[in-house]
């Protein structure tokens, strides 16, 4: 039963339904309250309807979500070289993440190509990047061979200066 609320001293009450469209008394404060008369079709209204069944989507194939780890240990070991003491821990990160790529490459080579439609759905970057299971550990190595080479780029500068001075 639904419940109506006194305007002046804010206390909920719970009339019956034969009451609907007639004047009752707060127990609390002695206000006079009018009873809906759609008491009763709020009681229809707020039955819980028939819910359609819900239709799970599939998650994401283990080799999409390999190459998803991997491009994301792959920016956040970018993002790290911004500051020097961090440059090998970036290092180690970017190299997890190149394993995990390259694993999940080797791996897409066994499952289905395309992503079901409701998970490529609006996916599709450029010329429909993403809506295969490789595209995802392909940029997850891209990333990460980005960032070992950013990593190492300050010991190739000096190792090349050193030998061709």
């Amino acid at each position: 039963m639904p419940r109506i609320t006194c305007p002046s001293c804010r206390k909920k009450l719970n009339p019956p339904e034969h009451l609907a469209g007639r004047r009752v008394m707060c127990p609390r404060c002695d206000t006079v309250i009018v009873v809906p008369t759609e008491l009763a079709t709020l009681l229809e209204e707020t039955a819980p309807a028939a819910r359609p069944p819900v239709t799970e989507d599939p998650p994401f194939p283990k080799t999409a979500r390999w190459g998803i780890v991997s491009l994301v240990l792959g920016m956040i070991s970018i993002f790290l070289l911004c500051a020097p003491a961090l440059s090998y821990i970036s290092m180690g990160l970017s190299g997890l993440g190149l394993l995990l790529g390259l694993g999940g490459l080797l791996r897409s080579r066994t499952e289905s190509e395309q992503l079901p439609p409701s998970i490529a759905g609006g996916v599709g970057i450029c010329a429909g990047f993403g809506t295969r299971v490789n595209h995802y550990p392909l940029a997850g190595v891209a990333a990460c061979l980005l960032a070992l080479f950013l990593t190492c780029l300050p010991m190739l500068i000096q190792w090349l200066s050193e030998y061709w001075s």
